[in-house]
């Protein structure tokens, strides 16, 4: 019977299964529960930030609520039946959380939401770029952390003019149209954080440049010869302009054989044939919006056999040649007479030269004169060929002291592929002076020379007076040898050194020698053409040593001995040139300016200085004691020892060496015409190098033309270091100063700094761009 009762049971459940099954019949099950949660998911806030979650139950006819549970970053707390609060942590790295509230009556019925946890914002301090006006200008503000979407404001100050701020990406952007300088001002920036807003703000500032500019400054190039390397650099003025440049023709070609490279700017090649390019180069920065400098040029390729003709009665008589320089070996002079017949033709010549060479010193070489020959354009500007020695010579030449139709005077340098480069002056001689008896009496002397490098490098140089009398040589001088005054002589400064006499004599060609020894020094030998009875070009025949460095010089009669201060009285033109310091390896030094003697042993001066490229103006004053020889110890105030020794070739005139180891040499010279004005610089000047110190320096000869209201046209020839180029023209601008102080502007940027001696002739050097000055002399 149990058994029956427990079958009929489980049919009747099974039947009641079946009918609900079937949906059939009544119900009394209870309808599904469901769980939300406010706020939903998708919380963005910031570190240490609370959110307070509530869950709502549908269909909990139990009333029990919900249980919470919490994943990955905070933690919650205060949870009840119904809500709970969710606390995200102080600090860490950002992340997310996930909150979970669960039916009590039936946990698989849940709710989630997530929360993404940030640190709070946070605006980076680092300095913006500068903008430029006409320039696209595009700065994202930096910023870290934050919840949700930002919001970026200017809470102070302003932007520049032209520049807006995105509120929403915090970009700067724009075109500066406004004032230059700079702006600064506040950024604010504020997220959407639900649990509450949280903010950051910072300083900052833009500084707007001007427009961006390039400018291309060179305003002329150096012309190429045929056949000869060129090498010639465009020069870089960059404003405001964004880097990297380029360099392109914008119009026109260049010689044939020569490229522009766009990265250097710099023109290079073998021109293979003569005659003028002309073309246009552009300079483009790389800035969003580019600029682009352009500028005309043009280039005249020459054969070095080119010359102008027509004129050469203008060169007519017998002239010397005096040249200094250097060739691969070390320094270098050469000295020469010759006739010009006024068709350009030479006669009765005759060379010496003294080298490191193997050839060595070389004296009294007949010059070749049916080989020889010269020329001379209307332009004043000529070309000379000298044959001695089986070697062929070629120089450049402009004449000037044009008297009578006939020039007394020429600027001369090399221009041939001999490896010697030398520069210096041919003038006429007076054969009135071409015997001993003609040529004696008192004679100040200046010879200087570059140390040959076996001896150590550096420079030598000597000033004093010899006295010849017809055949006999005596004298006292004082010698510098890189600072070494006179050979260590105790007696120095208060004397000179005594020379052993000597002999002199002069042949009926102009042509002499002569002789004497230094104490404790061998015997120096020089040659010497006689200008006119009271002038002479010297030069060692002495193979170049330590002990013998080759001395090119000269010799000028004394007037007015003997002396006393007021030999020096007035204003005068100093210049001299020298090293920056002794060695192999030095730069060239020079200084011009003004000197003031007050004729009873006081002085001031006011020069200029550049010294390797180091640019200085000097001011000093002291003391002169001028001794009856012509001897003049200059002491700047407060020094202990002269600082320069002078010999006087006549009033207010002498020949000048510095005591240190500049070795620095030149002349002092009366002058003229002040007070001065642009008006004071009027006509053609032939110009040149004078005195080179190191292989480096440029030698050139030309002429200058001053139109006497502030403008200035240059043509040269030039040999750098045996670079040689021809027909150069330049432009400047000059400015002429009371004083006589003349400031000429090449390029728009570089300068050269000069001196009126007197209305014909002032003395220039360069200023700026210049690490190896050298003195050159202007004379109309």
């Amino acid at each position: 019977m149990k058994l029956g009762r427990e079958i009929a049971s489980i049919a009747v459940i099974a039947s009641a299964f079946l009918m609900t099954a079937c949906g059939g019949g009544s119900s009394n099950s209870s309808p599904t529960i469901s769980v939300a949660l406010t706020p939903h998911s998708g919380q963005a806030i910031d570190e240490g930030q609370t959110v307070q979650f509530a869950a709502t139950l549908t269909n909990d006819n139990s009333g029990a609520g919900v249980s919470w549970s919490q994943s990955g970053l905070g933690s919650l707390s205060n949870q009840t039946t119904t809500t709970a609060t969710y606390t995200a942590p102080l600090t860490g790295a950002p992340g997310t959380a996930t909150v979970t509230a669960a039916s009590v009556t039936d946990p698989s019925k849940t709710a989630s939401a997530q929360i993404t946890v940030s640190a709070p914002p946070s605006i980076s301090n680092a300095p913006f770029a500068n903008a430029t006006i006409g320039a696209s200008y595009n700065q994202a503000i930096g910023v870290t952390g934050g919840a949700g979407a930002l919001n970026f404001s200017i809470d102070s100050g302003s932007l520049p003019t032209g520049l807006g701020l995105n509120s929403a990406t915090g970009a700067i952007t724009g075109t500066p149209t406004g004032a230059t300088g700079a702006t600064s001002f506040s950024v604010k920036v504020v997220d959407s954080s639900t649990a509450g807003a949280m903010s950051a703000t910072q300083e900052f500032s833009i500084a707007v440049n001007p427009a961006a500019t390039v400018s291309i400054t060179t305003s002329s190039l150096l012309n190429p010869l045929v056949g000869e390397l060129y090498n010639q650099s465009l020069e870089y003025s960059l404003g405001s302009a964004t880097l990297p440049l380029t360099w392109s023709l914008a119009s026109g070609t260049l010689p044939t054989g020569l490229a522009l490279d766009p990265v250097t700017g710099k023109i290079t090649g073998t021109a293979t044939a003569t005659g003028t390019t002309n073309f246009t180069v552009a300079l483009t920065d790389s800035s969003p919006t580019p600029v682009t400098a352009t500028k005309v040029l043009s280039l005249t390729v020459t054969s070095a056999a080119d010359c102008g003709s027509g004129s050469e009665s203008v060169l007519h008589g017998q002239y010397a040649l005096s040249l200094n320089g250097f060739d691969p070996s070390g320094p270098v002079g050469i000295l020469a007479s010759f006739t010009a017949d006024g068709t350009g033709k030479l006669s009765a010549g005759v060379l010496d030269i003294n080298s490191n060479q193997p050839s060595g010193v070389q004296t009294n070489l007949t010059i070749t004169t049916a080989s020889s020959s010269y020329s001379l354009g209307s332009d004043n500007k000529g070309c000379l060929t000298l044959v001695a020695g089986g070697v062929t010579r070629n120089f450049r030449f402009t004449v000037s002291n044009i008297s009578n139709g006939i020039s007394s005077e020429a600027r001369v340098v090399e221009f041939d592929f001999t490896g010697t480069n030398t520069v210096g002056n041919l003038t006429l001689q007076d054969p009135k002076g071409f015997s001993n008896s003609a040529v004696v009496g008192s004679f100040n002397y200046t010879m200087s020379s570059a140390l040959p490098a076996a001896a150590g490098g550096g420079y030598a140089a000597a000033v004093g007076v010899l006295t010849l009398a017809e055949t006999s040589v005596s004298g006292v001088g004082d010698v510098n040898i890189n600072g070494t005054m006179n050979f260590g002589n105790t007696g120095y400064p208060a004397t000179p050194i005594t020379f052993t006499p000597g002999v002199y004599n002069i042949a009926t060609n102009g042509r002499g020698t002569l002789s004497f020894t230094p104490p404790g020094q061998s015997t120096i030998h020089l040659v010497a053409y006689v200008l006119n009875a009271g002038e002479l070009i010297t030069m060692s025949q002495d193979a170049q040593s330590a002990a013998t460095p080759l001395f090119v010089g000269f010799l000028g009669a004394q007037s007015g001995a003997p002396y006393d201060n007021t030999a020096l009285n007035g204003t005068s033109v100093m210049f001299m040139s020298g090293q920056t310091a002794p060695g192999t390896s030095n730069a060239s030094r020079v200084e011009a300016g003004i000197v003031s003697a007050d004729g009873s042993g006081g002085f001031s001066f006011a020069t200029d200085l550049n010294s390797g490229g180091s640019i200085s103006s000097q001011t000093e004053s002291g003391t002169y004691v001028v001794e009856p020889d012509g001897r003049v110890l200059v002491t700047d105030a407060g020094a202990a020892t002269p600082h320069i020794v002078m010999y006087i070739v006549g009033r207010n005139q002498g020949l000048v060496m510095s005591a240190d180891n500049h070795v620095m040499v030149g002349d002092i010279e009366p002058q003229t015409g002040a007070p001065f004005t642009n008006a004071s610089l009027s006509g053609t000047h032939a110009i040149a190098t004078i005195s080179p110190i190191v292989p480096a320096n440029l030698l050139y000869e030309g002429a200058e033309t001053y139109d006497g209201a502030g403008n200035l046209d240059l043509t040269f020839e030039l040999n750098d270091n045996g670079w040689l180029s021809l027909e150069n023209a330049m432009t400047a601008s000059y400015t002429v100063s009371s004083n006589g102080r003349v400031i000429s502007t090449w390029d728009g940027t570089s300068q050269k700094l000069g001196y009126i001696i007197s209305p014909t002739r002032l003395v220039t050097f360069g200023n700026t761009g210049d690490a190896n000055p050298t003195l050159t002399i202007s004379q109309q």
